[in-house]
């Protein structure tokens, strides 16, 4: 029953996140055809990348207020208070960790959204001298996903780590655990 729950979640976080940027992209080029094939590449890009954390194994076994504790302590930095739930933290933590977050890659990708806002504004003006108000949507759109990115999304992925590696060392620390080498069976 879990594995399923967690696959269900998956391919629900990859069907929200494809159906957004492809209904975005289908009215930004007024072709929802465009929109299909880009929310369907990228819905499954994000199931594929969302599987390894959704998907794991380490809060298996326990009950469902257990698995809210793991889960509030790694989200708030926290160690865990039972040392029974050390292992799964750990365990969990090193899922997460392991999905990759380079520094570099993301600088590029700062650079990157900072051009898309830069074409969505160029959009937006362009937009709007040829055709006046209805021009603005498109440019619009493009803008506010940059900064959204940029200013949201992004640093709040970056803190959430933080608070995972803070929550798995002082869970290590408090618990006196060795250095856990992640298992390869998730």
């Amino acid at each position: 029953m879990a594995q399923r729950v967690a696959y269900g979640r998956v391919v629900l976080g990859g069907l929200l996140a494809g159906g957004v940027l492809g209904v975005s992209q289908g009215l930004l080029h007024d072709n929802p055809w465009v929109g299909v094939a880009m929310g369907l590449l990228f819905g499954g890009t994000m199931a594929v990348v969302m599987r390894r954390t959704l998907g794991s194994t380490a809060l298996h076994g326990l009950d469902r207020s257990q698995r809210r504790t793991v889960s509030r302590a790694l989200r708030r930095g926290e160690p865990v208070e039972d040392s029974r739930l050390a292992r799964p933290l750990i365990e969990q933590s090193d899922v997460v960790l392991a999905t990759p977050f380079p520094v570099k890659s993301m600088r590029v990708v700062f650079v990157l959204l900072g051009l898309l806002g830069l074409l969505g504004l160029l959009v937006m003006v362009l937009g709007a001298g040829r055709a006046g108000v209805t021009g603005l949507p498109s440019g619009l759109l493009l803008l506010v996903l940059a900064l959204l990115l940029l200013f949201v999304v992004i640093p709040v992925g970056r803190r959430q780590r933080e608070r995972v590696l803070r929550s798995r060392e002082a869970t290590l620390e408090r618990h006196r655990l060795p250095e856990v080498v992640p298992s390869d069976d998730r």
